[in-house]
C-alpha cells in the first residue's frame, strides 16, 4: 500500500509540473517506483528528455509542498473522496498502460477489480439511443464509463445503474475540480447516485473549476478508463469527433453505429488507418464489446 508521504509526493512533483503535460510527470513517477526517491535525485533513465524532467520537477519542490499534498489528501478523506495515483494498486488497470495517464485521480466512490472490462459511451444529441446502449452494455456485465456533463451523459449513467440482473457500474469522468461546485451543476443528484455504485473521477486539484483545457484532459481520462469507446452520433470537429481521436490515438478500440457513419464522413476519415468497427444495433455492440473486452491483452504502450 502506497503511504500518505509517497502520495503528497506525487502531488508535489505533479504541482512543480510547470512547461510539460502532467503525464511527463506521471511517467517519470512510474519508471522510478517512488515519488519519494525521485525527489531524492534517485532516477535514472537512458531518456535524457524524462531525466532532465525529473530533475527539473524534483528541484521546484520544496519541504513544504509536501506538508501541503498530506494536508489536501487527509482533507479530501474527511470529504469523503480519496487519491489514487500511479503507484497505487488500485490506479485503474486499462488507464496505467496509456501513455498518456495521469499522475493522480480523486475518486469519490470504489474502483472494482472488474472495471478494466468497461465500455465508455459518449454522444451528442441522441439521448435515447445512448440510454438504451448503456443498459445493454451494464446488462451485457460491462461497466460503462462517460462525462457528466451533459443531459445525455447523465442518461447514459442512470441508464446503466437501472440495469437488470446485475449489480450495476458506472464511472463518471468529470471536467472539473471533484469538489468544485460548478464541475456538477446540475448533475450532482446524479452523481450522487454513481459515487453510491461506481465511482465519480477527477484528475484535476479539487477546486479547479472546468475549462476548455479540462475538458480535453477529461476525454484522456474518459478514453484511459475504457477498453472501448461507442459513439452514439456527433459532428465533425465536435466533442465525440474528439473522443474517436483520443480513443484512436491510444490504441483502443471505437464501435460507431451503422447510421453515424453513413451520416458522417469524419467517421470513414477517422478510421481510415483502422481501429473503429461499425455495428448493426446495440445487440451487435454488445456481442463485440464484449468479445474484445474478454480477449484483448494488457499491452503497455508508454
Amino acid at each position: 500500500m502506497t503511504t500518505i508521504d509517497e502520495q503528497a509526493a506525487v502531488l508535489a512533483l505533479t504541482k512543480a509540473t510547470h512547461d510539460q503535460p502532467w503525464f511527463y510527470t506521471a511517467r517519470v513517477i512510474l519508471d522510478s517506483g517512488s515519488a519519494l526517491e525521485l525527489l531524492d535525485g534517485g532516477y535514472a533513465c537512458r531518456d535524457e528528455d524524462d531525466q532532465a524532467h525529473a530533475a527539473a520537477i524534483a528541484a521546484r519542490v520544496q519541504p513544504d509542498d509536501l506538508s501541503w499534498g498530506r494536508d489536501l489528501i487527509t482533507a479530501m478523506r474527511t470529504d469523503g473522496v480519496h487519491l489514487v495515483t500511479v503507484l497505487d494498486d488500485a490506479y485503474p488497470g486499462n488507464a496505467i498502460w496509456a501513455y498518456d495517464r495521469q499522475p493522480f485521480l480523486w475518486i469519490r466512490g470504489r474502483f472494482q477489480a472488474g472495471d478494466h472490462r468497461a465500455v465508455a459511451v459518449v454522444g451528442e444529441h441522441d439521448v435515447d439511443h445512448a440510454a438504451a446502449a448503456a443498459q445493454a452494455l451494464a446488462e451485457a456485465g460491462l461497466t460503462v464509463v462517460a462525462p457528466l456533463r451533459t443531459d445525455l451523459d447523465a442518461a447514459v449513467h442512470q441508464a446503466a445503474l437501472a440495469a437488470k440482473g446485475r449489480t450495476s457500474r458506472t464511472l463518471a469522468v468529470l471536467a472539473g475540480g471533484i469538489t468544485e461546485s460548478a464541475t456538477l451543476g446540475e448533475y450532482a443528484s446524479v452523481a450522487k447516485q454513481i459515487a453510491d455504485c461506481g465511482a465519480i473521477v477527477s484528475p484535476f486539484w479539487p477546486g479547479a473549476a472546468p475549462t476548455d483545457r479540462t475538458v480535453t484532459r477529461a476525454r484522456i481520462v474518459t478514453c484511459g478508463l475504457a477498453d472501448c469507446l461507442y459513439v452514439v452520433d456527433g459532428a465533425d470537429r465536435g466533442p465525440s469527433a474528439s473522443h474517436v481521436e483520443q480513443a484512436l490515438r491510444t490504441g483502443k478500440r471505437v464501435f460507431v453505429s451503422q447510421r453515424l457513419q453513413q451520416e458522417q464522413p469524419w467517421v470513414d476519415r477517422a478510421g481510415f488507418r483502422g481501429g473503429m468497427t461499425v455495428v448493426q444495433d446495440i445487440d451487435d455492440l454488445c456481442r463485440q464489446a464484449v468479445n474484445l473486452v474478454d480477449m484483448a491483452p494488457r499491452t503497455h504502450t508508454c
